[in-house]
């Protein structure tokens, strides 16, 4: 008689180790996936269900012995996908770290550039001016999306001004009645009859942009800013699964030894010694 030899389960530190993270990106891209690696051919001819078998595995009864959930799933691979870009991409450079920068809207967003780009933080921008010809016009604006394709230095010195697009995540001319909406690699717009909403493509989570809303999401803060040059500027600050805080506050740490020019800045828990403006 003949005896099938088992299949070995892959086996992954998950909780502590940084390669075993990566693991989720280069070898599952789906939970499902995930749960099939942790079954072994004794568990498949004995349950006779490969759904059943997936149960036990996210019960955390077969596999690497605890559970995890598919949400705990996607902010593992979210992390692990997060590691493999920086790697890849080495240092990310701080376009307003080397820059004077005097107008406080410029300040708010340089603020907030390093977060965004690694989105940890991910900001929302609702802007409503004027264009060339007195048209008022309104748009929310992916930051984090713009940073990656736009050269923001002369708008950080306040040579120029950030204009609405027709291409940002939503655009509304209030003369002409042109209304655009866009997706993009951060955010997905959502229809609802209490207005616009964007959901987070990183961790599901809702930003809501409602001006009557007293509650903007988990994890989202809201700040107005008064700016020469606008009629409106209101930022919605959304930390993501990448990072643990709720607003751009909690990543300001502490003056570098007592100088009042620079701060401890957390990141990816590590200290960052940052200029301050």
């Amino acid at each position: 008689m003949s005896i099938s030899k088992s299949k070995p389960v892959r086996q992954f530190n998950i909780d502590d180790d940084q390669n075993a993270m990566t693991d989720f990106v280069t070898e599952f891209t789906t939970y499902e996936a995930f749960l099939d690696s942790q079954i072994s051919e004794i568990d498949q001819n004995y349950l006779q269900d490969s759904d059943i078998a997936r149960e036990f595995v996210e019960l955390g009864y077969r596999g690497i012995g605890h559970a995890i959930s598919r949400k705990d799933f996607q902010e593992r691979k979210n992390r692990a996908e997060f590691i493999l870009q920086s790697r890849r991409q080495g240092p990310i450079r701080i376009i307003s770290d080397s820059l004077t920068i005097i107008e406080p809207f410029a300040k708010e967003l340089a603020l907030r550039e390093e977060a965004n780009r690694t989105t940890r933080l991910l900001t929302i921008i609702f802007i409503r001016n004027r264009n060339n010809i007195g048209h008022e016009i309104s748009a929310y604006i992916d930051y984090a999306y713009r940073l990656k394709f736009e050269d923001f230095t002369q708008f950080f010195i306040g040579q120029n001004k950030l204009i609405p697009l027709t291409t940002d995540l939503s655009f509304y001319n209030w003369d002409t009645h042109m209304c655009t909406s866009n997706d993009t690699n951060n955010f997905h717009l959502l229809s609802d009859v209490n207005g616009i909403q964007f959901r987070c493509e990183h961790d599901r989570k809702i930003v809501y942009v409602d001006p009557e809303s007293k509650h903007y999401g988990d994890g989202t803060t809201r700040t107005s800013i008064n700016a020469i040059g606008y009629l409106q500027i209101i930022l919605y600050n959304s930390s993501t699964s990448l990072g643990t805080a709720t607003s751009i506050q909690d990543y300001i740490i502490d003056f570098v030894n007592d100088d009042p020019t620079y701060f401890l800045f957390l990141f990816q828990d590590h200290y960052l010694r940052r200029k301050k403006f």
